[in-house]
């Protein structure tokens, strides 16, 4: 057995530091050999191995893999193969623009390399650490990780990885301006990539653009539009998708400063089509803008705008306010946790001389405790008791209110989401408008009364689609304001319908907002010669919401656990949510169903009480339902449920006209 462990650890150590891209026929050949693969050790290293090979091509991929190669790491206790699948995993998601995460993995992944003292995976953790900071621009702090990097990998002699770091530093010179200097390192990599036949040594597209980029920042655009070119080539032959987009990114750029747009539109093109198949956000947002530019300077305005707002779109998904304060946080806790072991040590020094006096002094409080506690006992009693029952009513109230702000953050991400889109069409619409206002001056001056009016009734369509979406906007402010207001008690004539749409389309949103991977078919049904009733909007809201939040958390859990399972039928499992309305002999019935796993009969009489909750510790109050159930009553109706175990449960609110 211990042979066995060893031979995966051999294994896999073997690949991480020595494996690049693999070619298609590669990956076909290994999903062959997973297949009939017997042995965890056999899989380990063939899950490692697809992980690595699909990192630029399909990320989604890389990270399946990435998790079973961990599995089986953690199932043998291969700390090693742990910590370098980590590594890998962070540098993979980094690809996506996710760089809070990419760091969490790398801090992860070298803490196991240092307590087990395995200085290759510290050396690739410190790389991939270097390449979070050049995205965030941080120079200097990237130059310090790369050249701890380089220092470890020459230690153990891995040349590939040392030539790898100083190409490195060679770009960040390019990034901070300095073509000379980084043109200096990064031929010392173009070099030696010649000389070595072994094209898993050296990430050759990379070097080629890398090349180009200083060459066209040197002002010698001739030998940039060479070896971008030559990295196209590259690219093609490594499988090396994400660099084949950033190759074809900056020949499109380059064609634009030379004053050749059919040229640079073909290139962009291809950036945006090879980056959208590895996810490549921040190559398909530079390919949209610069394609957005050319459309505008041959004053084709709806195919300008069309890309701009697919760009805004890929901005959104890179790291804005949020992702950067999550970044921070990890750092700031990471630098915290490192103080705080320090003072651990130190303390744990002092503390073995302090122990016998800390004892004794602890024994003698202890006696002494129970001793007054014992003589004040029957005193204490009842104060004791009033004032457990106080802490508890506070404690109710608390949660109640806990309950109510968790329905306010679930519509945030929601709202922020639908609040984008009218703000973007003002934005468009208002930067049009003033152009073509520009233009009608300009006609005026030449007497041109009817270009005037053409352009006037086109200002008059922009002005109408600001005021409509403006509306739009101050709505769903409205809206937000409401819900987040403490109820009135009033009970106001509602459009019950949009009520629950709106709601459902936000609590949609800001699952989405919370979790990318989730996904759900939504399926309305309303009653359109129902009218508006009275109701207390900001309490039934809160209902509605809690009911369709509970239904997109239980088809989420069973998406996950029959994640690519088929049915008895031969299908993938689908989540499906449905609301309906419908007037019923004076009673307004209001539906949310959904195909989860049902709720189990031993604790469907349970699931109106009280604190009662399914949900794991911490994501659930078990007030939801209950709150939801006398906010009906309140209102003289019935909150009902149907349930089959398997195939989902129908929550049914029924509402007096």
């Amino acid at each position: 057995m211990l042979k066995k462990l060893f031979g995966i650890c051999l294994a896999l150590g073997l690949v991480h530091s020595s494996m690049g891209q693999i070619s298609n026929e590669e990956i076909t050949e290994l999903k062959k050999q997973l297949l009939v693969a017997k042995h965890d050790s056999t899989r380990g290293r063939l899950f490692y191995q697809l992980a690595y090979g699909y990192r630029f091509s399909n990320i989604d991929s890389s990270l399946l893999y990435s998790d079973q190669a961990i599995a089986v790491a953690e199932k043998y206790n291969l700390m090693t193969i742990k910590s370098q699948m980590l590594s890998l995993k962070g540098a993979t998601v980094l690809e996506a623009g996710k760089l809070p995460e990419s760091l969490q993995f790398q801090f992860e992944a070298m803490k196991i390399a240092e307590k087990i003292k395995d200085t290759s995976s510290i050396a690739f953790a410190l790389n991939r650490i270097g390449n979070i900071y050049m995205e965030l621009a941080d120079y200097e702090k990237s130059h310090e990780y790369y050249t701890k990097s380089k220092d470890l990998f020459l230690k153990i002699g891995d040349i590939g990885m040392v030539h790898n770091e100083i190409s490195n530093i060679g770009n960040l010179y390019y990034l901070m301006q300095q073509p000379d200097s980084a043109l200096y390192y990064l031929q010392i990599v173009y070099d030696a990539s010649l000389k070595n036949s072994n094209r898993n040594e050296y990430t050759r597209p990379e070097i080629m653009f890398r090349m180009g980029n200083a060459y066209r920042l040197k002002g010698d655009k001739e030998q940039a539009l060479l070896y971008y070119k030559k990295g196209i080539a590259e690219s093609i032959i490594d499988n090396d998708i994400r660099n084949l987009t950033m190759n074809n990114l900056f020949i499109a750029q380059l064609y634009y400063e030379l004053g050749i747009p059919d040229s640079s539109k073909k290139y962009a093109y291809d950036a945006i089509k090879t980056g959208k198949i590895v996810s490549f956000r921040k190559g398909v947002y530079d390919a949209s803008v610069l394609l957005s530019n050319l459309f505008k300077d041959r004053n084709e305005y709806d195919s300008a705008y069309n890309y701009l707002t697919a760009a805004n779109v890929e901005k959104d998904s890179l790291i804005g306010a949020k992702r950067f304060q999550d970044l921070q946080r990890i750092v700031l806790t990471e630098q915290e946790l490192q103080r705080k072991a320090k003072a651990k040590r130190i303390a744990d020094q002092t503390r073995q001389q302090q122990f016998v006096l800390i004892a004794g002094l602890a024994v003698f409080l202890v006696i002494a405790s129970i001793l007054y506690r014992n003589n004040k006992n029957k005193q204490k009693a009842n104060i004791k008791l009033e004032n457990t029952l106080a802490s508890l009513r506070s404690t109710q109230s608390q949660l109640i209110q806990s309950e109510k702000m968790a329905s306010l953050g679930e519509l945030t991400a929601g709202i922020a989401h639908e609040i984008q889109n009218p703000l973007n069409f003002v934005n468009n619409f208002s930067e049009v408008s003033n152009e073509l206002i520009s233009e009608m001056v300009d006609e005026v001056d030449k007497g041109n009364t009817h270009e005037v009016k053409i352009i006037a009734k086109d200002v008059q369509q922009n002005l109408e689609k600001i005021l409509h979406h403006g509306k739009r906007a101050d709505a769903i402010v409205k809206g937000m304001l409401q819900h987040s207001r403490s109820s009135s008690g009033q009970k106001e004539a509602t459009d019950i319908n949009a009520l629950t749409d709106e709601y459902l389309r936000l609590a949609y949103h800001g699952l989405r907002a919370k979790d990318k991977s989730f996904n759900a078919t939504l399926k309305t049904d309303f009653d359109k010669s129902i009218s508006n009733i009275d109701i207390v909007p900001q309490d039934i809201g809160r209902v509605i919401l809690n009911l369709i939040t509970n239904a997109f958390y239980v088809v989420n859990e069973r998406q996950k656990a029959e994640s690519g399972k088929l049915n008895a039928e031969g299908k993938m499992y689908e989540p499906t949510v449905e609301v309906s309305s419908k007037k019923i002999n004076g009673t307004i019935e209001i539906k949310v169903a959904d195909n989860g796993n049902g709720i189990p009969q031993k604790i469907l009489d349970k699931i109106f009480q009280p604190f009662f909750t399914t949900k794991p510790t911490g994501q659930g109050t078990g007030l939801g339902l209950s709150l939801s159930y006398d906010i009906v009553k309140a209102h003289g109706g019935e909150l009902k449920v149907e349930t089959k175990e398997g195939e989902g449960s129908e929550f049914v609110i029924l509402l007096p006209v």
